[in-house]
């Protein structure tokens, strides 16, 4: 079958989770024998395509220019992620005025006139971003989510026309790279903290600095900052004490070499879908420790300690539990690698 993933324009220029996961969708579903093309937004389709599988519900603008025109089959992975808590922050009155779904219709449009995306639709603009993904929704003939709980918050808001969300739905969680699981483990002395992720304020990376430097935890950040939220990575480094280190986005060979070298890794995210760093880390043998968050709360659950970020008590105490090695029981990790994942997209997509 010839397959198109589409995604953001910003896919590679601003890795993200959703990067690896088109990536690794892409390689698994091309070994099971599909033709298979990753379309950035903006982009055309390839001639002949017989199936579309959009990903970010979140950015409606980018896909609904595809769902609309196409013919063929339609999936979509939601990837839904709910930046309320950040953006509360980062634009406190707006936000007040706005609320969720506005704040993503500004955000769209701030991208466009800043050039650092794709400018949206017309139609778009006058829409809006809920009915946007509702017809996004209604348009799909699958919707996968990677967790329970997603489709449970995007049921809440969402009334789709045509054959109803729950019957179009199924849950697929993320897979693991094989280089997390099949790379022999380092025998080197493992020491430390790790903190994987692009620099935003929904990371909410700044509340593990700030005790890192008071407690001269040793830190190696890894990530670019966002390059809408400069100010947040400046910010990050500008209260780091000397034990904490920042390096920039890294690929997998480097991140199996750091995850060997750390004892715990630290999710303090005020929202993550899935966090699949916190499997990969899992599997290279580190303690997990992650903010008690939707959908972290899910998915994390088998692998992770899960504590309020919050209490800052109880966090802390996690944390320098994990650094002296304190972790869950190991899963089967093998269940979750890519290869075994592609094979229940596949089934899905027919």
């Amino acid at each position: 079958m010839k397959i198109a993933l589409i995604s953001r324009s910003t896919l590679y220029t601003q890795p993200g989770g959703d990067t690896v996961q088109v990536e690794y969708t892409a390689i698994g579903l091309k070994k099971l024998g599909h033709n298979v093309f990753i379309i950035l937004a903006g982009h055309k389709l390839p001639n002949d395509v017989e199936l579309i599988h959009g990903f970010n519900l979140g950015r409606p603008a980018d896909l609904l220019p595809y769902f609309k025109t196409f013919k063929g089959r339609k999936v979509l992975s939601t990837l839904y992620v709910d930046y309320s808590s950040a953006d509360t922050n980062r634009f406190p009155k707006l936000s007040r005025v706005l609320g969720m779904h506005g704040m993503e219709w500004f955000k769209t449009l701030l991208r466009g006139i800043n050039n650092s995306d794709n400018f949206p639709s017309i139609s778009f603009l006058f829409q809006g971003q809920q009915k946007s993904m509702l017809q996004l929704l209604s348009q799909a003939d699958l919707v996968i989510t990677s967790t329970i709980n997603e489709f449970e918050r995007i049921q809440q808001w969402s009334a789709i026309q045509g054959k109803s969300f729950k019957e179009k739905h199924c849950v697929i969680p993320l897979g693991i790279s094989n280089i997390f699981i099949n790379t022999p483990i380092s025998k080197k002395r493992r020491n430390g903290l790790l903190m994987i992720g692009r620099l935003e304020l929904i990371k909410n990376q700044h509340k593990i600095i700030e005790w890192a430097t008071q407690y001269r935890w040793p830190l190696t950040i890894v990530g670019d900052p966002n390059k809408n939220q400069q100010a947040y990575a400046q910010f990050c480094r500008s209260i780091a004490g000397p034990s904490i280190k920042f390096i920039g986005h890294q690929n997998k060979e480097k991140i199996v070499e750091l995850m060997d070298e750390h004892r715990c890794l630290v999710i303090p995210s005020l929202f993550e879908t899935y966090s699949l760093v916190g499997w990969e880390a899992a599997a290279r043998g580190l303690s997990v420790v992650a903010n008690n968050a939707a959908d972290m709360s899910e998915s994390l659950a088998s692998i992770a300690n899960l504590v309020d970020v919050e209490n800052e008590s109880e966090f802390i105490a996690a944390i320098e539990a994990g650094m002296e090695g304190q972790k869950k029981s190991q899963v089967q990790f093998e269940h979750y690698t890519w290869d075994y994942i592609s094979k229940m997209i596949d089934e899905a997509y027919r």
